[in-house]
């Protein structure tokens, strides 16, 4: 008996013997960063060299020089450690530091690391799948390089810490992991890969998700219903891609949605009046699509708008007329390129926008008259487009109220009637399109006082007469002048061939006389004179050989 007691007293003994050096053990590599040091050191020697290798490749690299064991690897460019002893390290920040090679796996190693930046460096290979093992990071950016591959799977179902992800602008292919287990994600970018397959449902289970990019691939399906249930989401980026089906009534449930993209896919169907529920949508893009239906008069509940784009698609019936009114705030609306029709009198409505700078409505079928109320637009408009429509009547005079006015557009209407002195008079104007109408009268003599920013003028194929005046000269940047078909008589101004950056000229069908001069010589930019159909004599001027090599000449055969 008194052997029997020895010997567990021996066994208790050697049981706690182990247990003290366990401990020990442990304390000795809790106070051992050596494992940092060996994957910093291990990630230098991945991704400062090029993939070709070579000696020499990354000589003037910041990391090659500032990366020495001369120093502690805390003080190392890039590198933030703890406070705790022995420091481990918890940031590395090396983003726009020219990077080349890979990412080193051994960075699976760094087990305090909570962010991980390589943003905008051209670090090449796949993302390696031990990423997926830092169990306190809570960011990774790995924006803008050159990566290749699939994402690990390990990195959307494996990372309890993870915040944000952002592996845009890169080149990584195959489908988006469909198991996503990131309890703490807020952010998920992967826009501008060459990503395909499905939008994964499992999205739906990031309860905490604000942000989702999945623009700029070549994803397809339809838009997960599922989505919906992210109460928290802000921002959702789902084109350029090749989405299809319709848009689903769910996205009504995002009532914290403020940016909404979904442009440039091939979705079908009607924009849901349940989009009448995001009161704190401030972006909406739907161009490019084939969607259908009406514009719901539920989305004027979006009060806080401020981009509304919707060209490019199949929308028929009329606008809705208080649309201007129930979003103060608008500055960007674009409807072009679709079936819109009724009148303009939501123009009305727009006045109430004060910091409206884009009004576009080309390219559909609107009738009526261009209103009077154009002229109570914001001050701060700069592109108004409504060509290629049924626009009756005439240009209203107080169209010359926007004085921020650059681009112009009343193409391809039935307009009538002189072109206001008021039009001539917007000096901001660079452009400017009224071609395809019926509009009479002359082209004011002091044009090129008026109108000195001008680049592109194109008053085509409608009823203009008297001579094109020689003020001209004076736009000196003038780069691409369309009269054609009118019937402008009289010569044609020799200052005109003065003009330095001409690129484009063409006044046939018009009654212009004389001949041609030795100055056409000195439109040295040009690259297209058409002058048919005149009432040019006299043989082809000399000057003509010289401009061979710089222009498509039609002449007046």
């Amino acid at each position: 008996m008194a052997f029997l007691f020895a010997c567990k007293q021996c066994l208790l003994f050697l049981v706690v013997l182990l247990l003290h050096a366990s401990a020990a053990i442990a304390a000795a590599a809790a106070l051992d960063n050596s494992t940092d040091l060996a994957s910093l050191l291990a990630f230098k020697a991945a991704s400062t060299t090029t993939s070709g290798g070579g000696a020499n490749a990354a000589s003037d690299n910041i990391i090659v020089a500032n990366w020495t064991s001369d120093v502690p690897f805390c003080t190392w460019v890039g590198v933030r450690c703890s406070r705790q002893y022995p420091p481990r390290v918890v940031y590395l920040n090396l983003s726009s530091f020219s990077l080349q090679g890979t990412i080193s796996p051994h960075l699976s190693n760094l087990s305090f690391l909570s962010s991980l930046d390589l943003r905008n460096n051209s670090l090449s290979g796949a993302i390696p799948d031990t990423l997926g093992r830092l169990p306190r990071l809570a960011s990774l950016f790995l924006y803008g390089n050159l990566l290749s591959g699939l994402i690990p799977p390990s990195i959307f179902n494996n990372m309890s810490s993870l915040v944000s992800i952002d592996l845009s602008s890169n080149n990584l292919s195959s489908s988006l992991p469909t198991q996503v287990m990131l309890p703490r994600i807020e952010t998920i970018s992967v826009a501008e890969n060459l990503l395909t397959g499905h939008i994964p449902a499992d999205l739906a289970r990031c309860s905490t998700l604000q942000e989702i990019y999945l623009g700029g691939n070549k994803l397809t399906g339809s838009v997960p219903s599922l989505l919906g249930n992210l109460s928290e989401l802000v921002y959702l980026d789902l084109g350029p891609n090749q989405l299809t089906g319709a848009i689903p009534t769910s996205i009504g449930n995002l009532t914290k949605l403020q940016y909404l993209y979904l442009a440039f896919n091939h979705l079908k169907g009607e924009i849901p009046k349940e989009m009448g529920n995001l009161v704190n949508l401030q972006k909406l893009h739907l161009h490019v699509n084939g969607i259908v239906g009406s514009i719901p008069i539920s989305l004027c509940n979006a009060s806080k708008m401020i981009v509304l784009e919707v060209t490019t698609n199949n929308l028929t019936g009329p606008v809705p007329a208080t649309l201007g009114k129930s979003m103060p705030f608008l500055q960007r609306l674009l409807m072009a390129e679709n079936a819109l029709s009724g009148g303009l009198d939501f123009i009305a409505s727009l006045a109430n926008c004060r910091g409206l700078n884009v009004l576009e409505v080309s390219y559909n079928q609107f009738e009526g008259v261009l209103p009077d109320a154009c002229g109570n637009l914001s001050m701060d408009l700069q592109y108004f487009y409504v060509s290629k429509n049924n626009i009756k009547g005439s240009i209203p005079a107080r169209l010359g109220n926007l004085s921020s006015l650059i681009s112009l557009a009343l193409s391809y209407n039935d307009l009538r009637g002189t072109i206001p002195m008021t039009l001539w008079r917007l000096k901001k104007l660079q452009v400017m399109y009224l071609g395809f109408n019926r509009l009479t009268g002359s082209i004011p003599s002091n044009i090129g006082s008026l109108m000195t920013n001008l680049a592109t003028i194109s008053i085509a194929d409608n009823k203009l007469s008297g001579q094109m005046p020689d003020s001209v000269s004076n736009i000196s940047g003038l780069q691409q002048l369309d009269l054609s078909v009118n019937k402008l008589s009289s010569s044609i101004p020799l200052s005109l061939w003065s003009l330095p950056g001409l690129i484009a000229l063409d006044l046939h069908n018009n009654r212009f006389e004389g001949l041609l001069p030795p100055q056409m010589a000195k439109l040295k930019a040009i690259d297209y004179i058409d002058i048919r159909s005149n009432r040019l004599s006299g043989n082809i001027s000399s000057a003509l050989g010289e401009l061979q090599k710089y222009y498509t000449f039609r002449s007046f055969k």
